[in-house]
């Protein structure tokens, strides 16, 4: 096997517990490997091996299962592999390689790619229901809808990505500066305005006991981040903003929709200028509220995974014991978001990350076998449990086993309660035309106008509702 590979990792660093990347970090094989270190040459193809572009993950142990796996699997299967590790994101990387023609035979994202359904909608990904049917109820059924996309150049909703990780959008925070003011999470609201009302408090009560350095959210605001994007795409639906109806339908063009998109508009500006969330979120990329939020700078975080508190998960030694005492008792994770603006339960966003086999792949049905290898419990399982509780695991029977049991981590218990409630697909899931809205940052966009510009609320909805129209016209 062939391994090509530029590790991105991360590694907890002092008390502060900021994330530090790490580069030219080799995983090696026990056969003969070598390393790319340009694009350029991770995109040629030497020979006709099959090739797998696998965006590396933050634990380099899971980096060393995949290499194992891919490595058991050439042996099991004869056909020869070139599997390179890529530094995340691989978005651009790999729509760039599909529009030239030369894509890999299988890629993985270990984001929530906005990119998937648009390619899935252009019919440049293969269907990949041959490989999940057979297993089909082993899958949780979040996870399915998630990979569920519509291929518009033929009409069909299919399967055109394998679920690899669920991701439930969750909101951490410090319980010592709770605990302080003499509250407990019972004391935390749960009707919407309530919510967030109740974090400002608590910043308010704090900056007059002298912690005058800590904002009440670590927010990114900036389009130009998948966090920044998410955290728009959550209080959307917190404030009942329905973009799309069922059937595809626009429907944020309706009065009721205009009102509430201006009202979303509205409390995250004024959160932003009342100082609770801090200036610089404007510029952030999707690691600084992760980096915020562990330097203590903020109350409460939003997040698409376990990566904060997971970098405080550490080997049980003594040297361990204050990362440990963060993990267990310091850092919450909520177990439900507050109702939304009109009084019904939140339904808790599964974002799904997804393998997918471009459609030009070269090597389509060996593809398929590996993927199909993969999948394998056993196999599955190695992998999963490597990335340290990061992204819940598609496969419903691993959701049991003592991994994500643990009866003393609070963490896995809070997502497992997440999943277990009413949910609903990331929105570009649902309708491929989301991912076109998001990616060129049509409402996004807005709010930052709003910020840098100073427009009203009112322009703001206007612009984003005409910049959506015309992304429809295009479906």
């Amino acid at each position: 096997m062939k391994i090509r590979a530029v590790f991105l990792l991360f590694f907890l660093v002092g008390l502060t517990a900021n994330l530090t990347s790490c580069a030219n970090f080799p995983v090696q094989s026990p056969r003969n490997s070598t390393l790319a270190n340009s694009e350029e040459d991770s995109q040629t193809r030497e020979d006709d091996s099959l090739v797998i572009w696998w965006e590396q993950g933050y634990s380099s142990e899971a980096n060393a299962t995949i290499v194992r796996l891919v490595e058991a699997w050439e042996e099991l299967s004869g056909i020869e592999t070139n599997l390179q590790l890529k530094p995340p994101p691989i978005d651009k990387q790999l729509k760039t390689a599909i529009a030239q023609g030369n894509p890999p035979d299988i890629a993985f994202n270990s984001t929530i790619s906005l990119i998937i359904p648009q390619l899935a909608g252009m019919g440049k990904l293969a269907d990949v229901s041959d490989v999940i049917e057979p297993i089909r109820d082993s899958f949780n059924p979040n996870a399915l809808a998630g990979a569920t996309f519509l291929n518009r150049t033929i009409g069909h909703r299919g399967f055109y990505g394998i679920p690899t990780g669920m991701v439930t959008y969750n909101m951490h925070y410090w319980k010592p500066y709770l605990d302080r003011l003499g509250l407990a999470r019972e004391d935390i609201p749960q009707d919407w305005q309530g919510f967030w009302q109740f974090w400002q408090a608590v910043r308010d009560r704090l900056h007059q006991m002298g912690e005058t350095e800590i904002n009440s959210f670590c927010l990114t605001l900036s389009g130009d981040s998948h966090d920044g994007k998410e955290t728009l795409a959550l209080f959307l639906h917190g404030n009942n903003v329905e973009v799309f109806a069922e059937d595809g339908t626009l429907v944020l063009d309706r009065p009721k929709n205009r009102q509430r998109l201006i009202e979303t508009y509205r409390q995250l500006s004024s959160l932003y200028r009342d100082g609770f969330i801090p200036q610089e979120a404007l510029e952030w990329t999707n690691p600084d509220d992760n980096f915020q939020f562990l330097d203590r700078q903020c109350l409460l975080v939003i997040n698409g995974s376990l990566s904060i508190p997971s970098t405080q998960k550490q080997p049980d030694i003594p040297y361990n014991r204050e990362e440990k005492n963060r993990y267990v008792n310091e850092i919450v994770t909520l177990s439900n978001w507050p109702n939304t603006a009109d009084g019904n339960p939140f339904e808790i966003f599964i974002g799904t990350q997804a393998i997918v086999v471009p459609a030009e792949a070269i090597h389509v049905e060996e593809a398929k076998q590996f993927l199909a290898y993969f999948l394998q419990v056993e196999n599955f399982k190695q992998w999963n449990e490597q990335l340290r509780g990061r992204f819940l695991p598609p496969l419903s029977e691993l959701l049991n086993t003592p991994f994500w049991q643990d009866a003393g981590d609070p963490h896995f218990a809070a997502i497992l309660d997440l999943q277990a409630q009413k949910t609903r697909p990331y929105p570009p899931a649902q309708n491929p035309a989301y991912a076109d809205i998001a990616e060129e940052e049509i409402l996004m966009g807005e709010l930052e106008r709003i910020l840098r510009e100073d427009i009203s609320l009112e322009a703001a909805a206007d612009a984003a509702i005409a910049g959506v129209r015309e992304i429809v016209k295009r479906y």
